[in-house]
């Protein structure tokens, strides 16, 4: 028996109304989470640096707040990087990854405010750290991050916080291919970063928010750990001669320029079954710091101060109480454990260096 007309057209009103209550419950829904995320994780989207030195910046003088991982709080300088003020005429650069941006963290906290505040006038620290800035994304971006300063830079700082190196990392630096990492790619990704629901949400299907609906053996295997499966500790044999490059490589650019490179190493920090503190040093640290030490590129590793910290105040270097202590970015004794050591190894650098030239 067929349907009459007004039957159907009837059904068909009310799939339409339903449809909007539904579209307007999730818009309801993301307007709220949206709120929430003021208190939560407050920051603007960032954008395609001109300059050519890192792949993207803040919008200049824009404010932030996360309480994400630890809780911080800034305002992005004139160029859009995380300091107090822009620094027109530094003579340390640092350059490096979210570690560095350091936005789970007061912004007075962060290594290079910090270190300005030791050095005391005696140097001026200028963080460019960025999200997603791996080691070998800053060796590509090296050279013109010089070049823009340098009129007054003396000395560049490399943050790594992994030691792992392929032959193909390598390639990808000196062919200048290592991937960008943009804020957007089409207009609805566009759309999804200026909202903060829908941010939060995208960032949530990234970190694997689905993986929850697997079976826990394929989570476990799928799983990013930085440790063992994007940077292992051993060293394949193919894979040797890259480390020797890639200093090789850094070597070049610190004579072609005059400017000293500091390549600092922030491991994190695990623990045996009675409380006792552990750095890995596996072949992949030790083809590293080697390659370092063969091409005269100054390698400083704060293990020893993390440890010292550690057994001395009991503070661990990464990690916040609003997660897991010993696993995430580096926190604010992490970041005054850096910046002591650095501070402490350049003073002694040049005070070594002075007393040549008195000999000399």
């Amino acid at each position: 028996m067929r349907q009459s007309k007004p039957f159907i057209s009837a059904r068909l009103g009310g799939w339409t109304i339903a449809a909007f209550k539904i579209a307007g419950a999730g818009a309801t829904a993301i307007v709220i989470l949206s709120v929430l995320m003021c208190a939560y994780s407050f920051i603007p989207v960032h954008i395609e640096n001109p300059n050519g030195n890192t792949d993207y910046i803040w919008p200049a003088g824009s404010v932030w707040f996360r309480a994400t991982e630890g809780i911080g709080w800034g305002k992005y300088d004139g160029n859009g990087y995380n300091n107090p003020t822009v620094i027109e005429h530094p003579d340390i650069l640092l350059l490096g990854s979210s570690h560095m941006e350091a936005q789970y963290i007061p912004q007075n906290d962060a290594m290079a405010a910090v270190m300005c505040d030791l050095f005391d006038g005696e140097h001026t620290v200028y963080n460019m750290g960025i999200s997603g800035h791996t080691f070998f994304k800053i060796c590509q971006y090296l050279p013109r991050n010089i070049e823009l300063y340098r009129d007054s830079v003396k000395y560049v700082i490399l943050e790594a916080y992994f030691v792992n190196v392929t032959q193909n990392d390598v390639n990808e630096v000196m062919e200048h291919k290592v991937d960008f990492a943009t804020s957007h790619l089409n207009p609805i990704m566009k759309f999804v970063n200026d909202v903060p629901g829908l941010r939060i949400i995208d960032h949530q299907r990234k970190v694997g928010f689905f993986d929850l609906f697997k079976n826990p053996e394929d989570r476990k295997r799928s799983a990013f750990s930085l440790d063992e499966e994007n940077y292992p500790s051993d060293v394949s044999e193919s894979d040797l001669p890259a480390y020797d490059t890639l200093f090789e490589y850094l070597s070049s650019i610190e004579k072609d320029t005059g400017v000293e490179l500091i390549v600092f190493y922030h491991p994190t920090e695990s623990f045996d079954s009675e409380g006792h503190i552990l750095f890995e040093r596996g072949e992949a640290y030790e083809a590293f710091a080697g390659a370092a030490e063969k091409h005269h590129i100054d390698f400083v590793d704060a293990s020893e101060e993390f440890t010292r910290m550690f057994y001395r105040d009991h503070h661990v270097a990464h990690g916040f109480c609003t997660g897991k202590l010993g696993a995430g970015h580096l926190n604010s004794y992490g970041h005054r454990a850096s910046a002591e050591v650095l501070v402490r190894f350049i003073r002694e650098k040049e005070k070594k260096e002075a007393a040549a030239d008195v000999n000399d």
